[in-house]
């Protein structure tokens, strides 16, 4: 049995040193996910394309590295209209009434969002009726060249059709007002188990209130407050009720995985323990909205949306602690599960004070 449990938390330790080794500032975002915005203005649909710069830039030539100034990166968008039109005329179609409609761009913008550049492209598609029956989208941007694993979160408001839909390599078609509840919320059920796999800060945060819990009623309590918290403002900054720059939230998550390691090590009984989890709780929130930039109105399936988003982040959680509370449970009826558990709180902390000085400088 000590043989199995080493092992075990060798692995755990090794794999959290890995996966965590900071590569970029923003350590849960994917390289290549999007968003779009479709709406209906008279006789135009209007598509806006929000997809990562130079994600693009790796199958358009835009002739731009990065680290230029962003107005350099608008000039190369421009100048490179017509190539990034060839690209996305076979990967972004849009059916009206059965018939394939023929868009051009009509604007182009670069925007910063967290630490990465969006293309904004602007496509509008001529139609013959604000009432027309069906509206079909067929997006394959990146899937089948680039990144399989991309993902673009669309909004649309088409008549009196409102929702949300995300394409991914496995759902590449939107029927607009033809979407079911169930495949809504399992999409964004999935996306927000996504999003806390990948956020290595977050899984780190989870797993230091972890160690520093002694018994399961103390993890069913840090972790009930801690989805309290961040529930509140996931919704509040996902509806855009409460908008607070990544530049300040992301050096701030940073910063409460290192304080929450340090207390473990220098304060393990500390009876603040549950409102320190509250308040970097509500700084979690609004880094999990990052990923769920919806641009809709308030409506039941926006709601929907950010409630199914939530539901995945927990699962995440939830997976994180069943993985990780029982071997720990066991490891400590052992005397040399002191070095491992302080090992383990000690390389949280420094990653958390590497990610807080990285993101604080590249704000």
């Amino acid at each position: 049995m000590k043989i199995w449990i080493k092992c075990w938390f060798v692995i755990l330790c090794i794999w959290m040193m890995a996966a965590s080794i900071p590569g970029k500032a923003w350590a849960h975002t994917d390289n290549s996910e999007g968003q779009s915005k479709v709406t209906v203005n008279n006789d135009t649909l209007h598509y806006d394309l929000y997809i990562d710069f130079f994600e693009l830039g790796r199958l358009v030539d835009l002739g731009v590295q990065p680290g230029v100034p962003q107005s350099e990166l608008k000039t190369a968008l421009q100048n490179k209209q017509t190539d990034v039109t060839e690209y996305l005329e076979k990967r972004l179609e849009v059916f009206i009434d059965g018939a394939k409609a023929e868009g051009y761009i009509s604007n182009t913008d670069v925007e910063k969002k967290l630490d990465r550049e969006y293309a904004h492209i602007t496509i509008d598609y001529p139609i013959s009726s604000s009432s027309s029956t069906s509206i079909q989208i067929d997006y394959s941007i990146f899937f089948d060249d680039n990144d399989p694993m991309h993902r673009n979160i669309v909004s649309y408001e088409v008549g009196g059709d409102k929702g949300q839909f995300i394409f991914n390599a496995s759902d590449r078609q939107l029927q607009v007002g033809k979407g079911t509840v169930f495949g809504q919320v399992s999409r964004f059920i999935q996306l927000g188990f996504h999003h806390i796999m990948i956020g290595i800060d977050h899984i780190l945060f989870v797993i230091a209130l972890v160690l520093g819990s002694r018994k399961i009623v103390d993890v069913l309590k840090v972790v009930t407050v801690f989805t309290v918290a961040h529930s509140v403002t996931l919704g509040l900054t996902a509806l855009n009720l409460l908008n607070i720059p990544p530049e300040i939230i992301e050096p701030l998550i940073a910063l409460s995985i290192a304080y929450v390691a340090i207390e473990n090590i220098l304060f393990p009984t500390s009876k603040y323990r549950l409102w320190v989890v509250l308040g970097f709780g509500l700084f979690h929130g609004m880094g999990f909205a990052g990923a769920l930039q919806l641009t809709s109105d308030m409506t039941w399936k926006t709601l929907l949306s950010i409630l199914s988003f939530n539901a995945g982040v927990e699962a995440g959680q939830a997976l994180v602690i069943l993985l990780l509370f029982p071997a720990l449970f066991l490891v400590r009826r052992f005397q040399w599960s002191g070095w491992i558990q302080g090992t383990a709180t000690t390389a949280i902390a420094m990653f958390g004070f590497w990610w807080y000085f990285e993101r604080f400088l590249a704000a």
